[in-house]
């Protein structure tokens, strides 16, 4: 080593830049190879064309209007000669996917998915409605329905859907945080108060430690090792308006307005379907992405 290396090398200031010009060089290089996983990159991708606007919310324990959560989905189970029956709701998050609570098609034979309606009784609809036939289903591969945990899967469409103001996919919540406190989240399901239409209700997440004291009171064979950091609990604002729900799976979303798009935070997974102070029980979507993108955007 020469003199004048030497000398760079033996004053501070100078092995300082030095030190910081090889931290630039090798932060700009790692940036530049960071990859946005795939639920970041779709939703990001989906841009605003038949994006609803995000508010107002109908008022609670009524029937929306068709297109307000355009990503609604019924799930069609039919027994052999009987008529099909819709007893979960679902999301749609692609072309060809559906997100539900594992419970809803592990336990039972479902055949058809529909969207683009909010009233089952009301034929006007009808025009708007797409009917799907179901391809495959996806069942978390630790999902078991002796228990909630892991309470989440797929349905697979035979074909895919043309998005429209009526049928449109939501985004995942795919941050590490849990929206609390004054965050407007909302709990969109099918069979709101006995009838065959989607309803909002207004929902807080509770604190994991305030959820488990809820159902610490209660031997629940579905949760035997109490709530999981995998799982979310929600309960109604209002509870007086949310009186009884028909069709499980509700799905709990969140308003990004940075995006002007719903994100979907937890899917209903189990609790009391009529007016309670006990909390439902979520699957929390975040927890879940790996298993999401490696079925439906495995490529």
């Amino acid at each position: 080593m020469n003199f004048r290396a030497n000398a760079v090398l033996t004053n501070p200031l100078a092995v300082f830049f030095i030190t910081l010009c090889i931290f630039a060089i090798c932060n700009q290089k790692t940036n530049s190879q960071v990859v946005q996983r795939p639920a970041v990159r779709i939703c990001e991708a989906l841009g605003n064309g038949f994006q609803p606007n995000l508010i107002p919310h109908a008022p609670e324990g009524t029937a929306v209007a068709p297109g307000k959560y355009p990503y609604m989905a019924l799930i069609g189970h039919q027994k052999q000669n009987e008529n099909i029956t819709f007893p979960c709701s679902g999301a749609l998050i692609d072309k060809r996917f559906v997100l539900t609570a594992a419970h809803c098609i592990k336990n039972g034979k479902p055949v058809i998915v529909r969207l683009g309606i909010t009233d089952l009784d009301n034929f006007e609809q009808s025009s708007g409605m797409v009917e799907k036939r179901i391809k495959a289903i996806h069942v978390h591969p630790n999902y078991s329905l002796t228990s909630a945990y892991n309470d989440i899967g797929l349905v697979e469409l035979e074909s895919d859907v043309n998005y429209s103001s009526l049928v449109y996919p939501v985004c995942l919540f795919t941050a590490a945080a849990i929206p609390l406190n004054n965050t407007e989240l909302y709990a969109t399901r099918w069979g709101v108060n006995g009838q065959r239409i989607v309803g909002a209700v207004h929902v807080r997440i509770l604190p994991i430690p305030l959820c488990r004291d809820a159902y610490g009171k209660f031997a629940n064979r579905l949760i035997a090792d109490g709530i999981r950091t995998t799982q979310l609990c929600a309960h109604a604002v209002n509870p007086s308006v949310y009186e009884c729900s028909s069709a499980s799976g509700a799905m709990v979303i969140v308003e990004d307005a940075s995006l002007n798009k719903y994100r979907l935070v937890g899917i209903d997974s189990f609790g009391p379907r009529c007016r309670s102070q006990v909390p439902d029980v979520l699957t929390r979507v975040s927890e879940y992405l790996d298993f999401i993108e490696s079925v439906v955007w495995a490529s």
